[in-house]
């Protein structure tokens, strides 16, 4: 069966490389678009298992506009496709995500493909609809597709405590596959927050993670979600200022992957805490080569003080920021 996969923009080679892993025929996807169309033998049930994956359902269409006829039109030329999921006891909603700028709202979409299902004599809901039809429109081109699971896959059911700052799970299981750890190893996270990267690390790959925080009250909470997720036993919780961690610890990390502060929600000296982050990491690295992935919107800022070698700066977009992937290897210091 062909499916649509929604994800964080900008990842959806990873979502591509997921798919592959679980028997995917053929994936396609445009870069930033946020949205994978693959081919997959298997039935919605074993797709719950996808890590990289926000939202999926069953693909129905895509092409190209030049104005919002087109895509009502699109859509109408795919009824009887949609409607062979439908009973006329069914009642129907239409959802819209934008990405790009456009001379129309995404209401204005729902609305004129609702009409469509209106004058067919099916009953339109907004609240909890039957079945729910997505109509998005990403650039110049839309896609259509049914809902499978209405819930999104981010929201881990592990996720006891809420970091004010917390990052999307799909961005860090996406960044421990950047970092492609090996059995056995460790991965240092610097500034670990509600322990979201540590955790998906534990639950994906045969790792030890070490979790770092500043604060009290996340760490505590990094070791609430970890207990949940039934990892706990695969992460090392330390309340320690990770710019001085170094002093405590011999070098023990074979891969950093973590989520700065950048001075939006959290205030302080950005670059003096980027570079004694990039210090402890060439001082806490087992060997030369140990890979880092970190993300940030402040990128530059980060690659000032960057002691390795940069092999990739992925953007991406979520939250309504642009953040930076930085995928490199450390070099250790002296």
């Amino acid at each position: 069966m062909k499916y649509l996969f929604t994800t964080v923009q900008g990842l959806e080679d990873i979502v591509v490389e997921e798919l592959a892993e679980l028997g995917a025929v053929s994936a396609s996807a445009r870069y930033m678009s946020g949205r994978v169309v693959a081919e997959v033998p298997s039935g919605p049930r074993h797709l719950l298992s996808l890590r990289s994956v926000e939202k999926f359902g069953i693909f129905i269409a895509s092409g190209s506009f030049e104005a919002l006829p087109d895509i009502a039109a699109g859509v109408e030329a795919h009824l009887p496709e949609i409607e062979a999921y439908l009973s006329r006891a069914s009642t129907v909603g239409v959802s819209t995500e934008r990405v790009g700028e456009h001379p129309f709202t995404s209401r204005d979409v729902e609305a004129a493909v609702g009409r469509l299902f209106k004058e067919r004599g099916y009953l339109i809901s907004l609240v909890d609809p039957d079945v729910e039809i997505n109509v998005d429109v990403v650039g110049s081109e839309y896609y259509v597709w049914l809902t499978a699971l209405k819930e999104s896959l981010r929201d881990r059911p592990y996720r006891v405590y809420a970091h004010y700052a917390s990052l999307n799970p799909v961005v860090a299981y996406a960044m421990l596959r950047l970092a492609k750890p090996r059995p056995g190893e460790t991965i240092c996270d610097l500034t670990c927050g509600g322990g979201t990267i540590c955790v998906e690390a534990a639950l994906s790959a045969e790792v030890r993670c070490i979790c770092v925080d500043i604060s009290l009250r996340p760490l505590l909470g990094a070791s609430a979600n970890a207990e949940a997720a039934g990892v706990g036993g695969k992460i090392d919780f330390f309340l320690f200022d990770s710019t001085r961690l170094h002093r405590a610890f011999r070098p023990v990390c074979d891969a950093f992957i973590f989520n700065p502060p950048f001075g939006v929600r959290i205030p302080g000296n950005i670059r003096r805490l980027y570079r004694g982050l990039n210090k402890a990491m060439s001082r806490l690295a087992r060997r030369d080569g140990a890979r880092a992935v970190v993300i940030t919107p402040r990128w530059r800022v980060f690659l000032e003080h960057f002691n390795g070698e940069v092999l990739e700066r992925r953007v991406i977009y979520q939250g309504g920021i642009y953040s930076s992937i930085i995928v490199g290897v450390v070099k250790r210091a002296n």
